[in-house]
């Protein structure tokens, strides 16, 4: 009796073996494929401007194109015709719904009424838009915020880090 138990089960562990080997493994999902990146230049793609026409959303200080180090006003705008506005201190607004791309450190404003825009100099405000690199005819590299809201934020921009 105890022998034809142990032969029993002898078959069966081995049946179970014979059909466990038979049953097609699945293989491991693939990985997904990275591109090497070798030092210093790491890619930066996604980092370093907004995909054109992706809503974002910025917080910095109002400035009149004049008042920033380093830019001129063209021409028409020293004649009093039409006025810059320039973002600085710019930053992500933290309830922006893209993040994790690189921002300039100033934009030029655009699509918000010169009205609108006079009454916020000198204010920290969050703007609405999309960004836009600068015309190969522009002489100020300066890239275009173009606005399609504006926030006042604080009636007086941060100090300067």
């Amino acid at each position: 009796m105890r022998t034809r138990l142990m032969t029993i089960a002898a078959l069966v562990g081995a049946s179970a073996l014979t059909i466990s080997a038979q049953n097609p493994q699945t293989p491991p999902p693939p990985q997904p494929q990275q591109r090497p990146t070798t030092p210093g230049t790491a890619d930066t793609t996604q980092r370093t401007a907004a995909v054109p026409d992706q809503v974002i959303t910025v917080r910095g200080c109002l400035n009149n194109e004049k008042d920033v180090p380093g830019l001129k006003p063209n021409p028409v705008e020293r004649a009093g015709v039409t006025e810059d506005y320039v973002l600085t201190m710019v930053k992500m607004a933290s309830n922006s719904q893209v993040s994790g791309i690189g921002l300039a450190s100033k934009y030029e404003v655009e699509g918000i009424s010169e009205t609108e825009l006079q009454k916020h100099v000198g204010h920290e405000v969050e703007l609405t838009g999309t960004i836009t690199q600068p015309g190969t005819t522009d002489t100020d590299p300066t890239p275009d915020f173009r606005a399609t809201a504006i926030k006042m934020v604080a009636a007086t921009c941060p100090a300067a880090q």
